[in-house]
């Protein structure tokens, strides 16, 4: 699955936002080999994906390829001065039992942020596409 494509999908589905081209997108989205974080932390191992607020309301920050998270990286100020970036890349079911263990402390993610590809969903209608996608014994 490549940039282009999923960038087709958010734009169908924000041009026709039908049943049928919103899962078409979450598809392609849990069909990705891996979703991409920004940690909170500049470190050396394991972290904990960044979280933003939108409006008052914490959402998870997540990308769909590096490309994108390189442009946020730098937009925000934390692409380091050769401009290589941190990440945290992690397959769709690794990515969803993060989500799952924060969906307390969050209201769902938001993909791509930044950028014209940007789409979200709350925590309950991601387990919901999951569960779609056979991840459904996520708790």
């Amino acid at each position: 699955m490549s940039a282009l494509e999923i960038r087709d999908y958010v734009a169908r589905a924000r041009r026709e936002p039908t049943t049928e081209n919103i899962e078409a997108l979450w598809r392609a989205v849990f069909l990705l080999k891996g979703w991409y974080f920004l940690p909170t932390e500049r470190q050396d191992g394991p972290s904990t994906p960044m979280v933003t607020l939108l409006g008052d309301e914490p959402w998870l920050l997540a990308f769909t390829n590096v490309r994108r998270i390189k442009e946020f990286s730098r937009q925000v100020g934390r692409a380091a001065p050769d401009g290589s970036v941190q990440l945290l890349v992690l397959d769709p079911r690794e990515s969803m039992e993060r989500i799952v263990a924060v969906q307390d402390q969050i209201v769902g993610v938001v993909f791509n942020i930044g950028s014209e590809e940007t789409f979200r969903a709350p925590v309950a209608a991601i387990k919901a596409y999951a569960a779609r996608m056979g991840l459904d014994d996520l708790e």
